[in-house]
């Protein structure tokens, strides 16, 4: 079987995301404190998030806008801090733009950049991603002949809308493709229900969560993934 596209899930798959977005938040924060008081005085780190959880409850269409949802957060807090809308505005832009520059300093999992640089050579690779990791921040985006997210498509994996537009802008079946990510439900699941083959990234060694369905290879090392693919396309 002839593989001719390959999708990656970014965050959790290339890198690991949850020390990125601490201190991300950290720098926010700090810059925050140094340039709105006010608002540190109002909000601690954890009472941001969890005002920006409460805003995405209150406005569903924002949770897979991320990048908006916390812009929005931080418009929102400046002005209950007393300054005026506009500069609520200027200070949202300038905090998120610290997040956003930190949200992008990733260190790739061992092997991850080097394996991406190889596959490029041969094969179609997309991303698609929840997230807002922006591609030529990271330095990567020439690896990737597209990048699709949660915002720019308008919905969030499990749906499938994602992976649509992968195979619609690769123009390949779904059984010429590979998807490569963590998530058992948001990747794998999806993935294989719209019949494209997939590969579980499973550093952590978990034991795999689903009874209707299983990935098609496995993987616990970014080492591991070009023997997997070449073994799923002589399948």
């Amino acid at each position: 079987m002839a593989i001719r596209l390959l999708t990656f899930d970014l965050d959790n798959t290339l890198w690991a995301v949850e020390p990125i977005i601490v201190e991300a938040e950290a720098a926010m924060y700090s810059w925050i404190e140094q340039n709105c008081p006010g608002t540190s005085q109002l909000y601690s780190p954890e009472g941001l998030r969890q005002y920006k959880a409460e805003l995405a409850e209150c406005y569903p269409s924002m949770r897979h806008q991320i990048s908006k949802l916390r812009y929005e957060t931080l418009r929102r807090a400046f002005m209950q801090a007393g300054v005026s809308h506009d500069e609520a505005v200027a200070l949202a832009g300038e905090a998120f733009a610290v997040f956003h520059q930190a949200r992008n300093r990733v260190t790739f999992f061992d092997d991850a950049l080097q394996t991406l640089e190889d596959l490029n050579k041969d094969l179609a690779l997309i991303a698609v991603s929840n997230g807002n990791a922006d591609l030529k921040m990271i330095g990567i985006h020439h690896l990737f002949d597209h990048h699709f997210n949660a915002e720019n498509v308008g919905a969030a994996k499990p749906s499938p809308d994602m992976f649509h537009a992968a195979l619609n802008a690769a123009g390949v079946a779904a059984h010429e493709s590979i998807h490569i990510g963590d998530h058992p439900v948001e990747d794998i699941a999806t993935a294989a229900t719209l019949g494209m083959k997939t590969i579980w990234v499973n550093f952590d060694e978990r034991v795999w969560p689903l009874d209707h369905v299983r990935a098609d290879a496995e993987i616990t090392h970014w080492s591991q993934l070009a023997l997997q693919i070449e073994r799923l396309a002589d399948r």
